[in-house]
């Protein structure tokens, strides 16, 4: 082979390496002139933080605040129901009707030291045995290892004073830490249907992102709930979905799980007196004569029980003591009822109170399935609906007709005749709680749209219940109720809407289920319609 170029060949060859040299040399001198910029130097990428997102931020870091964090490794330091006191503040020999009555509680540990910081979950109420009387108390938390309770005194006689200890500080500090730290207390589970093929697929609100998932999402309220992907099926074939609590998986350690033992729960503190002497002190018994009604304050106590009866404090509640009153009073009224099965035994109760209603089947198969009432007489319709997802049932519930709350009032028209119920909260506990957040702020943007176009649609916001605290603390405490209820105070403070604070009067009238007894619901009925009617 010939190694010889032809002159040609050979002018060519120079001039493309001429080229290239040039090209190097200029590239270099350009590198020289604009260095690199360092990456910290570079524009960033602006992250838009919205309206929901900035709301729900502030809530969090709100509650965040007021729960010390505590990593508890003796239980000796934490506290002892045994070793903590309750005493009046400012004692008399008598109080008078009305009087506003405050305790102290002074927290120590096992070591008999006083506590330095405050975060015990606590409950307190005041009662009369005989009169089957009683009423919450507000607790004021020091900071310090000491709480303020403050009662208002609504009967005479002799008053108990009872204050509880429902967790330790360590104990609430480690149920807040682990809920908002993972999504390990609930598994979900969606299952696909194409003509005859069903598949089953996990599901939830944190899935891994590197698969493939099918995303649902109301864009608007930027709520999000993903499912792996099925082979070969549309993300459009979602039927049902279902939900259930984890109870088996714990994320407390030996000694947190030991603050939850009986001793620890529901625990009464000792106190240094017996009873307080209140009397009528010559006081007439004017009776109020104002209707409580939409737009005051969710307030705590908001009222006391005695024999059976609810008595709001600074307003009336209608007693309806006959059926006539109640039909009279919802005579061509729609009733919406939205939430979890506390909601459903309104629902449930007023049906069979009032004999005209009659159910119509909707031809579900499930606890949760919806419930429709009609009278046509009347022209009166009273519907329930479970909230939007997420919903604990181990039983499949329709996806296809899946709304949240906030989705459902949208496409109510609303009027006069119109009356929206709702509740929710317990299905959230097992959450992280900015679910419960956004939740609950979207449901206040779709009040106020409602509002807007119907303001005189009435619209009821019922408070959880207390329950029963059967050992499922990390997943249904009620210590994660009483932080929705801060939550639900604070988004919903300023509307004109309606409250039946379920969670004062559970524990007036000292009730301990969930599904509370026939007089309580009876009672929380009576002050739905007083708004209503």
């Amino acid at each position: 082979m010939s190694l010889t170029m032809s002159p040609k060949n050979f002018i060519a060859l120079a001039v493309t390496f001429f080229f290239l040299v040039s090209f190097a040399i200029h590239k270099s001198f350009r590198k020289e002139l604009k260095p690199e910029v360092p990456p910290i130097l570079k524009a960033q990428p602006i992250r838009q933080v919205s309206e929901i997102q900035k709301i729900t931020e502030k809530i969090f870091n709100e509650i965040d605040q007021r729960i010390p964090k505590i990593n508890v490794t003796d239980k000796s330091r934490t506290s002892s129901v045994k070793n903590s006191r309750v005493y009046l503040k400012n004692p008399k020999d008598s109080y008078c009707v009305g009087d506003h009555l405050t305790v102290q509680v002074d927290m120590y540990d096992y070591l008999g030291k006083k506590k330095t910081y405050g975060g015990d979950f606590l409950r307190a109420r005041i009662y009369t045995p005989e009169l089957e009387a009683g009423s919450s108390g507000r607790i004021e938390n020091l900071n310090n290892g000491s709480y303020h309770v403050h009662f208002i005194l609504f009967w005479e006689g002799k008053v108990k004073v009872e204050v509880l200890v429902m967790h330790p500080s360590e104990g609430a500090s480690a149920l807040w830490t682990y809920r908002n730290k993972w999504h390990g207390y609930m598994d979900h589970t969606g299952k696909y249907i194409k003509g005859n093929e069903q598949k089953e697929v996990i599901c939830g609100f944190n899935l891994d992102k590197n698969q493939e998932l099918c995303e649902y999402k109301v864009e608007r309220d930027e709520e999000y709930f993903y499912c792996i992907k099925p082979q070969n099926i549309s993300c459009d074939y979602l039927s049902e979905v279902k939900g259930w609590c984890r109870h088996d998986k714990s994320l407390l350690t030996t000694v947190e799980k030991s603050l939850f033992d009986k001793s620890n729960v529901r625990a009464e503190i000792p106190t240094d007196f017996q009873s307080i002497n209140v009397s009528n002190c010559n006081r007439k018994n004017t009776p109020i004569n104002e209707k409580c009604k939409t737009g005051m304050k969710l307030s705590y106590p908001s009222g006391y029980a005695m024999k059976n009866v609810w008595y709001p404090q600074g307003c009336s509640m209608l007693t309806y003591t006959n059926l006539e009153d109640m039909d009279s009073c919802l005579k061509r009224k729609f009733i919406h009822m939205f939430g979890d099965s506390t909601v459903r035994q309104w629902y449930l109760y007023m049906g069979s109170k009032i004999k005209t209603l009659r159910n119509f089947n909707l031809y579900e198969d499930n606890w949760a399935h919806q419930l429709l009432n009609l009278d046509l007489g009347r022209n009166m319709k009273i519907s329930w609906k479970r909230h939007g997802f997420p919903f604990i049932s181990t039983s499949y519930q329709s996806w296809k007709e899946e709304r949240t709350i906030a989705q459902e009032i949208d496409l109510i028209r609303g009027d006069k005749r119109t009356v929206i119920v709702f509740n929710i909260g317990i299905h959230f506990r097992p959450y992280p709680v900015y679910y419960f957040i956004k939740r609950l702020y979207n449901i206040r943007r779709a009040i106020e749209r409602l509002f807007i176009r119907s303001p005189d649609t009435k619209v009821i916001i019922k408070t959880e219940n207390t329950s029963i605290m059967d050992g499922r603390f990390e997943t249904l405490s009620d210590f994660h109720a009483s932080i929705h209820y801060i939550i639900m105070e604070i988004i919903f403070k300023d509307l004109n809407v309606g409250f039946v604070n379920g969670w004062d009067m559970t524990n007036a009238f000292n009730t301990n289920d969930g599904h509370p007894p026939e007089k309580v619901v009876g009672n929380e009925i009576k002050m739905m319609m007083t708004y209503v009617c």
